[in-house]
């Protein structure tokens, strides 16, 4: 089964979106601080199949994240989150095929749609 790593400095909503996509067959990797995710990814410990990240965090976005991730080279899916519509338009127009989640959002749109960004990629077997 895939392996997502879900980024939220929520810790109520993250553990809902965690257990919601564990008791869906997902290993699930839960960070609230984003830069966790690039010490992570700097040390080699980074086998994630798709990202699942909340744009609105600190100490960076969720934007921020990504570019740094995709630098370093990391290439797999990435589904942003977010409770503010009109950022919509600048996933699509700054990063292309990724995707967006807008809050609030149920567990089956969120089953679905990590389920669609998996579709598009390789996935390792455990």
């Amino acid at each position: 089964m895939a392996t997502i790593l879900v980024i939220d400095d929520e810790a109520l909503l993250l553990g809902l979106i965690c257990n919601t996509l564990r008791l869906a067959g997902y290993d699930v990797i839960a960070l609230s601080d984003p830069l966790i995710a690039l010490d992570h990814q700097r040390k080699g410990q980074f086998p994630i199949d798709l990202i699942l990240t909340d744009i609105a965090m600190k100490p960076i976005s969720g934007f921020e994240l990504v570019n740094r991730l995709t630098k370093a080279g990391f290439e797999n899916p990435v589904l942003f989150m977010s409770g503010y519509p009109a950022l919509s338009h600048v996933v699509e127009n700054s990063f292309g095929r990724r995707s967006i989640l807008e809050k609030p959002f149920t567990a089956a749109q969120l089953r679905t749609a990590v389920r669609s960004n998996l579709t598009s990629c390789t996935v390792r077997v455990v």
